[in-house]
């Protein structure tokens, strides 16, 4: 049996579980429901698929298991009896989850040899998104190039490709690849919210808001446990609320999108949840105190308040409810931790909605204008989250 991105012999007793192991690989490509289900099935056929154990950690972590440990133990101690391939992939996917900085390099080199690895590659490539500071868009565009040859038109690659080219600046490009992508596995929850991506990016509300409502009347059935599902929807909310729609988005955000309704991971309904109520309040306004779900989530991603991604969304959400307490504590615990660009930006992130807040936007405004175009680029994920800081300095000048 082989696996289909690699094409290596696999090491299982049960070509059943095999099949199951290659289905649930697609669905974590394509971010779509019944990967971990999938998982637990080939597990059942095959306790000793060591593969199957590292993958299942590897939809754990994502996903905020809280027995996720379980899976990385199952993972390293059947890891003994497989291949050399078998037992390198699963290092690297493990490490890429548990220490991303000390295995990048690592990683590097591992895809180099073994390019066709998408799954490595999907981990490596999203947490240098996260942690890679200015040259990520450059550097995840440059990993991505380096294995097109061995992954061709594989449709989750293509996918990964034009979101990469498209957070680069390439738009056309990038608008070619995901359609060449969601053209051969249209149902893909990642293929579509890279396309709504780059819509968002380039301004175009009113073709997002098209696109997403077409999309979910034809896959809406078989997406909506979909881990990516609630930030589609999300999507969607964003195009509804920048058209004027502002209650059918609201509605929208609370029913699919919200920390107790979303289908998404922590860090990815962080983000979610303080952009979508930022944007707002900076519009409106209106305050939205914080709900038992959302503050509960503030503690779940509390130990990382350090990160100038986390300290931009957890400071946006306690901006949204007007809670000064909340801000001072996001500053007195980011400026007590060591020295270092990240503290500096995350600080500069948190008190700037903190003077927002209290009505000194000009102050808020002039800290904003000192983080670099570099050091918006560093702060993490998409360019998202640069718009979302030019959208509060814009703000602030408004105001002023």
């Amino acid at each position: 049996m082989l696996e289909t991105r690699t094409g290596n012999t696999l090491t299982c007793h049960s070509s059943k579980a095999a099949n199951l192991y290659q289905d649930a690989v697609d669905l974590i490509l394509r971010s779509e429901s019944g990967a971990a289900e999938t998982l637990d099935k080939a597990l059942e056929l095959d306790k000793d698929f060591a593969l199957v154990a590292a993958a299942r950690y590897y939809v754990a972590q994502d996903t905020g298991e809280p027995d996720a440990h379980v899976y990385r133990e199952l993972a390293a101690q059947t890891s003994l009896n497989v291949s050399d391939w078998e037992r390198e992939h699963i290092n690297m996917l493990i490490g890429l989850i548990d220490q991303p900085s000390a295995t990048q390099a690592k990683a590097l080199a591992y895809i180099e040899t073994t390019p066709a690895d998408l799954l490595v590659i999907a981990k490596l490539t999203g947490n240098m998104f996260f942690y890679d500071g200015p040259k990520k868009l450059e550097t995840v565009l440059n990993v991505f190039e380096s294995v097109e040859g061995a992954l061709g038109n594989d449709w989750a690659f293509l996918a990964r490709l034009g979101f990469a080219a498209s957070e680069a600046g390439q738009y056309t490009r990038g608008r070619s690849l995901l359609e060449r992508a969601l053209a051969i596995r249209p149902q893909s929850l990642y293929s579509i919210h890279g396309l709504a991506h780059m819509l968002h990016d380039a301004g175009a509300a009113e073709e997002s808001e098209t696109l997403l409502k077409d999309w979910l009347k034809v896959h809406e059935s078989t997406a909506r446990k979909g881990q990516m599902y609630g930030h589609v929807q999300w999507h969607l909310a964003l195009a509804e609320w920048q058209m004027g729609n502002r209650d059918a988005a609201m509605q929208r955000y609370l029913a699919f999108c919200a920390p107790a309704t979303t289908t998404c991971g922590p860090i990815l309904t962080l983000a979610d949840c303080g952009g979508f109520l930022l944007r707002d309040y900076l519009q409106t306004g209106q305050t939205h105190p914080l709900d038992d779900d959302v503050h509960k989530l503030i503690e779940r991603v509390w130990g990382m308040i350090g990160h100038p991604f986390i300290a931009l969304h957890v400071a946006s959400l306690y901006a949204t409810a007007g809670d000064t307490e909340g801000l001072k504590c996001c500053e007195e615990t980011i400026s007590a931790a060591p020295d270092g660009t990240n503290r500096d930006v995350s600080l500069a992130l948190v008190s700037s909605l903190s003077d927002f807040v209290t009505g000194n936007y000009q102050r808020s405004a002039q800290t904003l204008a000192s983080l670099t175009p570099e050091a918006r680029i560093g702060v993490g994920g998409s360019k998202v989250e640069r718009i979302l800081i030019d959208l509060i300095e814009t703000t602030c000048k408004t105001l002023h």
